[in-house]
């Protein structure tokens, strides 16, 4: 169906005659773009304040997650070291009978060996976690 321009444009004209616009204060439009844009900023101003407190708080955790692990590895060390030297320990007389004054060289060497073997096994789970 197709309308030449002539019936459009007495289309249009007969609206604009039928639908008048209403009337509208001097600076309507001007103070109403200005209110939009002021409560444009305020959203951004708002969206920044909340972007900025969960940044906040987000290092915050990262911080105590930090502290939190270097105490734990801390833990980790000492329980590591005492477990290995405990364990040196109970086997030294058994070092001094088989590998007689070696044995004073070899300890150390165990007690580093069962540290490095256990903290091996240990640090890979921890750095999934």
């Amino acid at each position: 169906m197709s309308h030449d321009n002539t019936t459009i444009q007495s289309l249009d004209l007969a609206l604009q005659k039928v639908l008048t616009s209403p009337h509208q204060p001097a600076g309507f439009r001007a103070r109403l773009l200005s209110k939009v844009w002021e409560e444009q900023l305020r959203d951004v101003q708002a969206d920044k304040q909340a972007l900025e407190q969960e940044h906040a708080q987000a290092l915050e955790r990262l911080r105590k997650n930090h502290v939190r692990m270097q105490r734990d590895t801390l833990a980790m060390i000492v329980g590591i070291a005492f477990a290995a030297g405990a364990l040196a320990h109970r086997l030294f007389p058994w070092l001094q009978s088989t590998l007689g004054p070696e044995a004073a060289t070899a300890l150390p060497l165990l007690a580093v060996a069962i540290g490095m073997l256990s903290a091996a096994f240990v640090l890979p789970s921890r750095s999934n976690a």
